[in-house]
Order: C-alpha cells, then structure tokens, then sequence
C-alpha cells in the first residue's frame, strides 16, 4: 500500500468512526465514473454502503449540500410510504451526532445507503429507455411539487442564468488571458448573435414557478435493477430551486444528439427525434395537471437553452485557460462548445416539428 492509499484508509476509518455500525472487517471499492467527487463501496459482513468524499472545490456549500439532500429524501420517503412515489429513496446515513456529513481536515464526507443489485447505464439507447428516463426524472420532481422550493439552498449562484453567463463570456472575450480568441472568434460572435433568444428566455423565466429540480438530468443519475428499469434518482448534489424547463432541457442535451458531448465530427450530428417525442411526452404525462400550460411552452425553449447555456460555459473555459471543466486534449472545451452550438442550432431548426411532438 502506498503512502497516498494508507493516508485514504487512515482517512475512511477516522469518518467511519462517526457511524453506528460495525467497520471492523470492511472492504473498500470505488464506484462509479464522476468526475467531481470519490464515491466507494463498502462492503461489511451485514451491511453495504455507499461512501462519498464531496468535492469542497466545485461544492463550497458542502453541508448546505448534504443538508438539501436530507430535506428531499425525508419528503420522498414519507411520499413513497404513502404510495405516492414509485422509487427506492436512498438515504444518508446520519452520524451519531445526527449530522449529513463529516469533516476530517479539509475534506468533507457523507455515507449513504446503497441499493443492492442496483446499476448505472451511460447513454439512451431506444425511445423506450428514453420514456422511462423522462418518466423517473419527472416522477423525483412532481413528488416534490408540494415541497417548498425555498426552503433549499441555492447550491451554485446562477447555475442556469443565461444573462449571467453571457456576462462570464463577454469577460473572458474581453481579457483573452491565453490568447485564444481568435481561433474561435466566430463561435463567439454567433453566441452573441442570439441575443433575441436570450431575451425571452429571460422574459419565460420570470413567469414560471420554481419547483426542487435535479439539474442534472443524465440517465446515469438514475440507478437501474432487472430489466433496466430505473429504480432510484441518485446524484443529489445540485438539487435546488429551479426551473422544469432547465430539468427537461438537459435531458435533451444529453440524450438526443448521436454524438458524444466532445465528438469533432459534427457535421455529421443529428437530432433524435424520436428520442425527443418519448422524452417530452413521459415527462409531460408523468406531471399530468401539475404543470402549468406555460411551462409545458418552456419546455422546448429549455431544449435551446441547455446546449446553449453549456456551450457558453466550455467557451467561457476555454478561453480562461480550461480551468472549470476537466480537459484530456489541446482544445477539448472548444470541441464541446463547437458540439454543444451545433445541437442548439438543430434543435431551433427543428422547433416547428418539435412543438408538434410535444402537442
């Protein structure tokens, strides 16, 4: 063992100290693929969990963090008791101190439950899965519809605000720090073109209610069991007060483009439409009278607005210096944003077929 695993294990046995429960003869494993926080399996003679060192870089309001995920699995559960919530509820395990995490020098840690026979799945491979997709997710956010969305803390300032973006992306244009601008200037030039659709985004955001949304809306938030039919929403970390339409927007960004977030090839990229009708019919059926008529509207502007909104933030990266997003190669944030564009332009270019879907 070298000195970096014995320092982990010193650290994972000093939080696990903090529990009730018997860690004597532990085996630990990683899990998973994120790339923001570690998560581990442990694996007891009695027990298995799911144990999670919280990234404090990315995440500054960590407690805040662990505290939302409290609120939202209290109410689910008491949603699921009373039959009114179809999915497993993991929960964290409170310490013997009753908090939602624990802090071992400067990092910050939280152990939950884990659901046997339980898995994740990468990418929507059929309408069907993309039906049970939208219907999951819409499921977590209408059982939650009676929650006061307030009542959370805000996770990260301006997640989805596309006036604040805009306003990150006219700086980094303004101070060029690498000296990249002008390999990408007409990207940026056509970002800054959209600014009639920037307007009504920001006029519909103003009208719509806040819900407790996900905001991050991958099939691979969702744990799986036989049949691959989803069973749980899992990744709580950026649940807070939002819009449906931003909830509804990423799963379009994620699940109807055939390629890859960071593919070059995008001349060759298309925009499922089938994948699309399955996700906004289930997600619309799933909330029924729940959803007012104009955030039915948003949904498709969220469609626009996802890939937009995200494209601006790997520009914005790329030309700070690559220093939000994770990058593997010369250009990768530019890669994503060109992608990123190109899915916002298929998907206004389709909008008049898309509203038909969604009718």
């Amino acid at each position: 063992m070298d000195n970096k695993a014995r320092s982990l294990k010193t650290d994972i046995d000093t939080v696990l100290n903090n529990y009730d429960y018997d860690f004597s003869k532990v085996e630990i494993t990683s899990l998973g693929n994120g790339h923001i926080n570690n998560t581990y399996k442990l694996t007891t003679p009695d027990f298995e969990f799911v144990l999670q060192q919280i990234n404090h870089d990315i995440f500054t309001k960590t407690v805040e963090l662990s505290s939302n995920a409290q609120k939202i699995n209290v109410h689910l559960l008491q949603k699921k008791n009373s039959g009114n919530y179809p999915l497993a509820v993991p929960q964290q395990v409170l310490s013997k101190t009753g908090e939602t995490c624990i802090k071992i020098g400067s990092n910050y840690w939280r152990l939950m439950e884990f659901i046997n026979n339980s898995y994740t799945l990468e990418e929507v491979e059929s309408p069907e899965q993309a039906a049970l997709v939208a219907s999951a997710f819409a499921e977590f956010s209408c059982a939650l519809s009676d929650f006061p969305a307030k009542d959370l803390a805000v996770i990260i300032e301006d997640f989805h605000d596309i006036s604040f973006r805009m306003r990150q992306l006219k700086e980094a244009v303004a101070n060029d720090i690498q000296g990249r601008l002008s390999d990408c200037q007409a990207l940026v030039n056509f970002c800054f073109a959209q600014q009639s659709f920037i307007d009504h985004v920001v006029d519909i955001s103003k009208k719509l209610p806040l819900h407790v949304t996900h905001n991050d809306t991958k099939i691979n938030n969702l744990l799986f069991t036989t049949g691959d039919k989803p069973c749980a929403v899992i990744d709580l970390d950026t649940c807070m007060p939002g819009l449906l339409m931003h909830d509804f927007g990423d799963m379009v960004r994620t699940c109807c483009s055939n390629l890859a977030e960071d593919d070059t090839s995008t001349e060759k990229m298309v925009l499922k439409l089938d994948i699309f009708e399955a996700l906004i019919s289930n997600y619309q059926n799933t909330f029924a009278d729940k959803m007012t008529a104009l955030e039915k509207e948003s949904l498709i502007v969220g469609a626009k607005l996802l890939p937009f909104i995200i494209g601006t933030r790997f520009l914005t990266d790329h030309l700070n210096g690559d220093n939000y997003f994770q990058v593997s190669r010369e250009n990768h944030n530019l890669d994503r944003a060109i992608s990123q564009v190109q899915l916002f332009t298929l998907v206004c270019e389709a909008e008049p077929e898309l509203v038909k879907l969604a009718q």
